[in-house]
């Protein structure tokens, strides 16, 4: 089994905002285009944060406009929601705009299930992000129903890494970084019981990230328009992921890194099954 998909988030399609080129948007997505028609994925992602939000009647044509952009690509295409993109907007108003169902879904694709984690992305000021009731119980639900290795896309990471380091959220908003911490772990206990999960997929950090959590991995994928790791230039990130005998992501643009990833193996091979025998007192050093 192989897939390729082709990834790209946070194009903060606006105004130059903070370390954002919004106004480049246009002009760095005409080479992700060339990139993705190229790369000849079986599905485009898009994970979210289109735009950055300034007032209702804007962000709605700022919607329009980088939504009209997607219909170059050749490849089917999926989109998730970020917190800029429902500041202003509903989430109905964003299915009006773009035409898209922004509930979450999954689908089978190349031998995978692809799981598309619409959950709650309004950001509160001051309390952050907060899952809403019913979405970790719809995820859980969805990955009862699969016997296929699961791929997750989601906008804001799932994993509660460090952001030391990061512009945005090490200092000045640490809480606007992820789900709370009670909720991630809900989240992962999740992933992993359900022994499907292999990958996890986001946005929203503008950096690359990368976290191994009990097999699972967690991959942050950059920002097309953040400057905060590459000034004075943009990150003019994507990314090409491509799984087959293992995970192979390469994000490309002034921020590259590529990744060479085993997949988990199911749940009953896992380590800490296959040694349940043993108690850690077993092994300790005489």
């Amino acid at each position: 089994m192989s897939l390729k998909i082709a990834l790209i988030s946070d194009l903060h399609h606006g105004p130059d905002r903070g370390t954002k080129f919004g106004s480049r948007a246009r002009e760095l997505f005409t080479k992700f285009v060339e990139f993705a028609n190229g790369f000849k994925p079986a599905l485009v992602v898009e994970l979210g944060d289109r735009i950055t939000d300034v007032d209702q009647k804007t962000d709605e044509l700022l919607e329009r406009e980088a939504m009209s952009w997607f219909e170059e690509l050749e490849a089917p295409r999926r989109h998730l929601l970020g917190n800029h993109d429902v500041q202003l907007l509903s989430v109905e108003d964003n299915e009006r705009i773009c035409g898209v169902d922004f509930k979450p879904s999954s689908e089978d694709c190349g031998g995978y299930h692809l799981v598309f984690w619409r959950c709650a992305v309004h950001l509160d000021q001051e309390l952050g992000f907060t899952l809403r009731d019913g979405d970790i119980e719809w995820l859980e639900n969805d990955l009862s129903k699969t016997k296929l290795p699961t791929i997750v896309f989601s906008h804001v990471p799932l994993d509660n890494g460090s952001f030391k380091g990061n512009f945005y959220f090490e200092k000045a908003w640490p809480q606007h970084a992820s789900y709370p911490a009670e909720q991630g772990e809900k989240v992962r206990d999740v992933l992993e019981r359900s022994g499907k999960v292999i990958l996890c997929v986001n946005g929203h950090a503008h950096w690359n990230a990368y976290h191994c959590i009990d097999g699972i991995h967690y991959v942050t994928i950059p920002s097309l328009t953040e400057t905060f790791p590459t000034y004075p230039n943009a990150c003019e990130s994507w990314a090409a992921l491509t799984i087959g005998s293992d995970i192979h992501l390469k994000v490309s643009g002034n921020l590259p890194i590529e990744y060479r990833l085993p997949i988990r193996a199911p749940l009953d091979g896992h380590w800490v099954n296959i040694h349940k025998e043993y108690s850690p007192v077993d092994l300790t050093p005489k």
